[in-house]
């Protein structure tokens, strides 16, 4: 009998596992990748995520690990016009890092407090009775506590019935390449008429480039990267969709749902890995503390007074020519973008 059980070992997994096995709960992780592994994901870490890498030992780790350093964004309209805002810099500063890297780093310390990671391991089924009985195509095994972090396609949440239906929504790809000369240290948040596209460098001499669009225009918006960052036409993408969700309960009794799998951010606004590292902390405090109400309270806490910037970001890059156009006439644009920028990492 296992005391949690986690399913996914992303940033929100991996976390929770770790904060588990430190408490000295039996806890077991079932991944169906084998690390390490790219994931689509901007690979920025928001500035705010550091003090939860902090207390989970690895931020030195990390900073040491292959990274771009990323001292300001610049958001692009879809008319070529640009603006620019300051990130933190020093210790605090906003980094973009491979997840392969990332994720790994998370998994091992995970794995040094004794959390059992199986790799490899699809979930199959997840039924409820006195406890969590699971099962993969290796093993079957019982919990006391079941986490979803599986994502936004999250498994679990279609095993126990909470997954709502799809709606039409955009797609995302994703992939690696070579750094332009005389990119920067910067992120660059660009809107293209048919959608957008986020690009930083991850140190290693590449750039982490992913684009955004509705389903029909995404063609188009990959030949505008090939013609741009001169990509051969049979270069690999990962892809992921759907890009939104509705969000699900993340707590009920003996069941948590963690990061992507319980509530989906905008990755416009770069704080999905922060969201992830979190709620896997805050999920672990409840399971450790047995307060399920608690985690359900904290996790609507997290999201409190920020979803306004998401839906904010959302409606610019459902809408990039009108929100091109309105930035032309919008007074003090450079002091709005500043402002949000602020917001988005808390400085």
């Amino acid at each position: 009998m296992w005391d949690v059980a986690i399913v996914g070992s992303g940033p929100a997994g991996a976390s929770c596992a770790a904060f588990c096995a430190a408490a000295g709960l039996r806890t077991l992780v079932l991944e169906r990748a084998n690390f390490p592994r790219e994931k689509v994901c901007g690979d920025c870490l928001n500035p705010t995520c550091w003090p939860v890498l902090e207390r989970l030992g690895v931020a030195a780790e990390v900073r040491a690990a292959p990274h771009g350093k990323l001292s300001r964004v610049e958001f692009i309209g879809s008319d070529g016009q640009s603006m620019t805002a300051p990130l933190p810099f020093g210790d605090q500063a906003e980094i973009a890092i491979r997840r392969s890297l990332f994720d790994q780093i998370l998994l091992r310390r995970a794995r040094s407090f004794g959390a059992e990671v199986r790799e490899g391991q699809t979930l199959l089924s997840a039924r409820r009775n006195e406890h969590w009985q699971i099962s993969t195509a290796q093993s079957k095994e019982s919990a006391r506590i079941l986490v979803a972090a599986d994502g936004r396609n999250s498994t679990v949440a279609r095993l126990c019935h909470l997954m709502p239906s799809k709606g039409p929504d955009r797609v995302a790809l994703q992939t690696h390449v070579p750094l332009p000369n005389g990119f920067g240290d910067r992120v660059v948040l660009q809107l293209l008429r048919e959608g957008y596209s986020g690009q930083a460098p991850v140190g290693d001499g590449l750039l982490n480039l992913c684009l955004v669009s509705r389903p029909n225009d995404l063609a188009t918006v990959k030949r505008w990267a090939e013609r741009e960052f001169s990509i051969p036409i049979d270069h690999p993408w990962r892809t992921i969709a759907p890009l939104a969700r509705t969000a699900l309960p993340a707590g009920q009794p003996g069941l948590y749902l963690v990061g992507d799998a319980a509530r989906v951010v905008e990755p416009f606004t770069g704080e999905g890995i922060y969201y992830a590292l979190c709620s896997g902390e805050l999920a672990a405090d409840a399971i450790v503390s047995n307060q399920s109400q608690g985690y359900r309270a904290a996790h609507r806490k997290l999201y409190a007074g920020r979803l306004w910037i998401n839906r904010l970001a959302r409606t610019a890059v459902l809408h990039p020519r009108l929100t091109s156009n309105l930035l032309g006439v919008v007074p003090n644009q450079q002091w709005m973008l500043r402002k949000l920028t602020k917001k988005v990492v808390r400085l």
